[in-house]
């Protein structure tokens, strides 16, 4: 277990007494994630260093040595106070300079160890190897967290993210979600599809604990089933307003989600409809993306008019008063350096016409 960041700490490092502020975040101090094939440090993917640091490698459920994580967690925490980053966590933006305490406690967990879902959305990252995914097993990581919750190391205050597949789709979701809110977890995200009814989740929004996304990419049943390959408009679009009528307080805790797929829904028409559903079903919050399998591979040359179809998209939730908008990782990327992008590709064209 994490090997390589043990030899970084024996070669470059001896326990010493730290400034007060230092560089690290909340995953390198109190968190982790859980995939499908092993335990990350986290999700994130789209800085330098490209991020998911390893910190169990294999791993299909065993049950896990809390202490002996904590140990190891307790030196990754020694080499940010000596102003050592590791090379996957370089260049991300989750880095700040902060007071940081030095206890040993869990409140950042990510779950994205299982790949069962009900839809079958065209974008999906199980679609290059289908025959992998849908063969293979899910593990059951609630007697896991369980342990942790029982020797009082869960703790409300960060974020707890479950991902996928379906979430409702795993039989340890229900009592998983209970426990943590049980727990005092305050900021609980579900990501899904929204065909299946959860209990939990409308336990969680009701208590304004929990937030659950759910991506229909569309505004007509035509390009939903395009998109996710599945006949569950109409179902998903009671399902979330039956989730926002849970909502108290103002707690807008329910979010549709448009992710941007050029070639699929990439015009106003199809926005203006999501927004009219969106509104219709009682939610006054959503989030907005671009597909990250065509992101990755066209960042440096995204046509203008999706720069627009987003403003579009912004403008539109101030014409409904949204109360909450978000701009998940490509989205926010892609705004952040679009006129770094332009510039890059004037002088491609520039170089071309000149050779």
């Amino acid at each position: 277990m994490l090997e390589k960041i043990k030899s970084i700490f024996n070669k470059k490092s001896k326990p010493t007494e730290a400034p007060k502020k230092y560089l690290s975040c909340e995953y390198v101090q109190h968190g982790f994630n859980v995939d499908y094939e092993d335990i990350k440090m986290c999700c994130f993917n789209c800085h330098e260093g490209g991020g998911r640091q390893i910190l169990i490698d294999n791993y299909k459920g065993e049950m896990i040595d809390w202490n002996k994580f904590f140990k190891e967690k307790r030196k990754m925490r020694e080499l940010n106070k000596q102003g050592i980053i590791l090379e996957r966590c370089k260049g991300c933006f989750f880095l700040k300079e902060r007071e940081w305490d030095d206890e040993d406690y869990i409140n950042y967990m990510v779950f994205n160890h299982w790949t069962q879902c009900n839809c079958k959305c065209k974008y999906c990252f199980t679609n290059e190897q289908s025959d992998y995914f849908n063969q293979r097993k899910n593990y059951n990581m609630y007697p896991v967290i369980k342990k942790l919750a029982d020797m009082g190391k869960i703790r409300g205050g960060g974020e707890i993210g479950f991902g996928g597949g379906e979430p409702a789709l795993l039989p340890e979701f229900e009592p998983m979600v209970n426990m943590l809110l049980d727990c005092g977890c305050d900021n609980i995200r579900v990501h899904s599809s929204g065909v299946k009814y959860s209990q939990a989740i409308e336990r969680g929004v009701s208590e304004g604990k929990l937030t659950v996304v759910v991506s229909t990419d569309s505004g007509t049943p035509e390009t939903y089933e395009n998109i996710k390959r599945v006949n569950h408009f109409n179902k998903v679009w009671e399902n979330l307003a039956k989730y926002a009528q849970a909502q108290t307080d103002n707690k807008y805790k329910v979010k549709t989600k448009y992710i941007i797929y050029p070639g699929y829904n990439d015009n106003k028409e199809e926005i203006d409809k999501f927004f009219e559903y969106t509104v219709n079903a009682g939610i006054r919050s959503v989030v907005l993306d671009l597909e990250g399998g065509w992101y990755e591979q066209n960042k440096y040359n995204v046509p203008d008019y999706l720069y627009e179809l987003l403003d579009y998209a912004e403008q539109k939730t101030k014409e409904y008063d949204m109360k909450n908008v978000e701009f998940y990782d490509r989205a926010s990327h892609m705004r952040i350096h679009k006129e770094e992008y332009k510039k890059l590709r004037e002088n491609a064209q520039a170089n071309q016409q000149n050779s």
